[in-house]
């Protein structure tokens, strides 16, 4: 039997020789069309550095690249900018509150059971965040306020912007919450787990990459993809040896230790593959205060990184997780500069991407179900793969 592609499915060409039209379930399903919405993501540093007292020509250099560039609304005001969860939080100035390591029963580590112990672990790191007093809501709010009324006396000219990213956000109901998720899962990331079950967490966390939402903050993600380019680094290096130093220089650049190096880099990740919400990915253009150079080398080195992982995958694996990594929407990055101003933004989805030679052995079988578990693929793609009705 031979078959046609039609409208991106597939649908068998074997008809009635007296029927004047197919039947009703040889047409393919219309795929709903989803609005794609752009987002404009500002890094907290550079938040702060436009909100500075003094910094009103900043502020003003700002808005004219907007305009430049075609960002600003139609009246010349501000586009839908926005902080994410935890760069809210740093711009609030609230460091995440430190607590004792969690101990887990000897009968939640068991080999194999790595879902049993990250459950526990987020079941028993959750309610620490949130009794956590500097993190209540009406803390949260009285510090959003009490920055907001310093700067209605100082800048009043950034109000407009400090609204937009921090007074809306405080003012809904149950604003915290993903500042408390993701803080919890960002513990998840950095808890130590015996040896016997690294493997499989850490495929767990490279799936937060496909399917998590706001529950998993880009810091979190960041520092999943650090860990790929560490283990992808030296046969990338063995590889391309023609570009060693381009490698070496992508190196230094994801030399990351610190949680505020982390969340640098947030803007990085949402950019290559989009902002993740209910319908899927929307593309986003972020706003960094690196130079260009250093965004570009950040960039390529992160898409690296994911491409040596996703090429030790096997193919039938592959293609059952492959309707998420379609949804990805590369966005840009603009450098941001002293004055205010930036530079046109970088085209994460242009850059080049290096390779290393695959594998010969796929990843652990039990890794493997791990990430694909975490996505959600069943057992049979077919019921994966269906296109919406």
């Amino acid at each position: 039997m031979q078959e046609a592609a039609c409208k991106g499915t597939i649908v068998s060409e074997l008809r009635a020789r007296d029927a004047k039209s197919p039947p009703y379930w040889q047409y393919p399903k219309a795929r709903r069309r989803r609005r794609i919405k752009n987002h404009f993501l500002v890094d907290s540093r550079v938040f702060r550095h436009l909100c500075a007292p003094g910094r009103e020509p900043v502020l003003a250099a700002f808005r004219e690249s907007l305009a430049h560039h075609g960002f600003a609304s139609a009246d010349g005001s501000l586009p839908r900018l926005k902080l994410s969860p935890l760069g809210l939080l740093a711009v609030l100035g609230v460091d995440p509150p430190r607590f004792e390591p969690i101990l887990l029963p000897p009968d939640t580590v068991k080999s194999g059971e790595y879902l049993t112990a990250m459950t526990l672990v987020i079941k028993l790191a959750e309610p620490k965040f949130r009794d956590t007093l500097e993190l209540q809501s009406d803390a949260l709010r009285d510090r959003a306020e009490a920055l907001r009324a310093t700067l209605a006396t100082v800048r009043p000219d950034a109000l407009d912007l400090y609204d937009l990213c921090v007074s809306e956000i405080a003012a809904r109901e149950g604003f915290r919450d993903p500042i408390i998720r993701q803080l919890a899962f960002d513990y998840l990331f950095r808890y130590s787990f015996p040896d016997h079950l690294r493997e499989e967490v850490f495929q767990f966390f490279c799936a937060s990459l496909f399917a998590a939402g706001e529950s998993v903050a880009g810091l979190s993600k960041m520092r999943a993809v650090k860990v790929l380019w560490d283990r992808a680094y030296p046969r990338l290096l063995k590889t391309n040896l023609a570009s060693r130093a381009e490698l070496q220089a992508l190196d230094r650049e994801m030399k990351l230790r610190t949680r505020k190096d982390f969340l640098g880099r947030e803007s990085i990740h949402h950019a290559v593959l989009g902002y993740e919400t209910e319908p899927g990915f929307n593309p986003v253009m972020a706003f960094a205060p690196e130079a260009e150079e250093k965004i570009r080398a950040r960039c390529i080195a992160y898409k690296s990184a994911l491409r040596v992982f996703l090429d030790q995958i096997t193919p039938s694996d592959l293609a059952k997780i492959s309707y998420k990594i379609e949804d990805w929407k590369p966005g840009s990055v603009a450098p941001c500069l002293e004055d205010g101003s930036f530079l046109p933004p970088v085209t994460t989805g242009d850059l080049p991407v290096y390779t290393a030679e695959k594998k010969s052995l796929p990843l652990d079988r039990a890794a493997a179900d791990a990430l694909l578990g975490a996505i959600g693929v069943e057992e049979e793609a077919e019921a994966v793969l269906e296109p919406e009705d």
